[in-house]
């Protein structure tokens, strides 16, 4: 039940959970973030407007899971289940960090796993989102990182409904996954068949990681994209790198997004992580310009103290996502010329 270091390892959570490795019989694991931020929108020949709120996943998602597995002669047969959650009254769309509304809305599926990978079937994470994670500067935080634009704009789901995947063992380095989608309705519309495909390297302190996705939508035109993402650890630091394109029913030219930063671990109790993120598209002259930067303390290893900064521009023309966390006091979009700060301070529990 060790707590990482690195924020990286909580998110990351939600897409190879599957693959973890218990050992037979049940196990309970946790993750709660709740805070205060401290937000403001201001520019835009707009009136500014600010708040101080208690927030509830500033960084991370909130969720309970369980898993029951048994292994014999090889074989792994394992049940999953989890249920992310809101820690204030949900308003409107405020479970979209942490999955929708209904019950076990994060995983809820049946796994084999051996030798020869990993089979899922039934609720699960999102193949493509984890090379999303793997390469984000900030580890995907909700506040200031690159999942308001690929996951937000870019319209990349972080779970699919009643999905099939299955995932390669390592093999000279590179491991293999794919997923696919039959009809399932989702909190983007109603998707009538998905895939996702993805393959990641890695050797030594480097990792490499590359995904595609399509959905087909039901009336619009179909949710497509491909994910690059690296890192490459660099004694203390982290080095990290993302890039996408994505085209969608309203971005019918490509909305491209870069991520570069890393982490710094100054020593088993404190971490640091920065982000400078762009994304631009040619429809209705959208770009948005993101910097952000987190510091972390282990009070414990199962509880740690955080404060992060973001600062959003709006560049472009059309309104944009300025944050992947809800509620919040203001609508998830802000406009042309507009700003957006928020100062957010939290603690975050782990229970692995």
């Amino acid at each position: 039940m060790k707590f990482s270091r690195t924020r990286a390892f909580l998110l990351s959570s939600m897409a190879l959970a599957t693959m973890h490795a218990y050992a037979d019989g049940p196990s309970f694991y946790a993750l709660i973030d709740g805070g205060v931020a401290s937000s403001k929108l201001s520019g835009g020949g707009v009136a500014a407007q600010s708040k101080s709120e208690f927030v509830t996943g500033g960084v991370v998602p909130n969720f309970v899971g369980f898993t029951l597995e048994k292994t014999l002669a090889g074989l792994t047969v394992g049940v999953k289940l989890e249920q992310g959650f809101s820690l204030n009254e949900p308003t409107g769309s405020s479970y979209y960090a942490f999955g929708n509304g209904d019950f076990l809305n994060r995983q809820k599926n049946i796994y084999i796993k051996s030798s020869s990978g990993t089979f899922v079937m039934g609720v699960q994470p999102n193949v493509a989102f984890g090379t999303v994670l793997m390469g984000d500067p900030r580890g995907g935080s909700n506040y200031g990182s690159s999942l308001a634009m690929i996951n937000g704009n870019g319209g990349l789901g972080t779970v699919d409904n009643a999905s099939f995947s299955y995932t390669s063992p390592s093999m000279a380095g590179f491991t293999l996954a794919g997923q696919y989608v039959p009809e399932s309705r989702t909190d983007i519309g109603e998707i009538k068949t998905g895939s996702r495909a993805s393959v990641t390297y890695a050797s030594g302190d480097l990792t490499l990681g590359l995904a595609t996705y399509t959905n087909q939508v039901i009336s619009k035109k179909d949710l497509s994209g491909n994910i690059l993402a690296a890192n490459y650890k660099l004694g203390s630091f982290t080095l990290k790198g993302i890039t996408s394109s994505q085209k969608s029913d309203t971005f019918t030219s490509a909305l491209n997004t870069t991520g570069v930063g890393g982490s710094y671990t100054l020593n088993d109790k404190t971490s640091f992580d920065a982000g400078y993120y762009t994304a631009k598209s040619n429809t209705g002259n959208f770009k948005v310009n993101t910097t952000a930067a987190g510091a972390y303390y282990n009070l414990t290893k199962e509880l740690k103290l955080y404060g992060q900064y973001a600062v959003l521009d709006n560049k472009g023309s059309s309104a944009a996502s300025w944050n992947f966390a809800g509620p919040t006091i203001f609508p998830y979009s802000f406009s042309s010329g507009q700003s957006a700060k928020t100062l957010n301070l939290g603690l975050i529990f782990s229970y692995f």
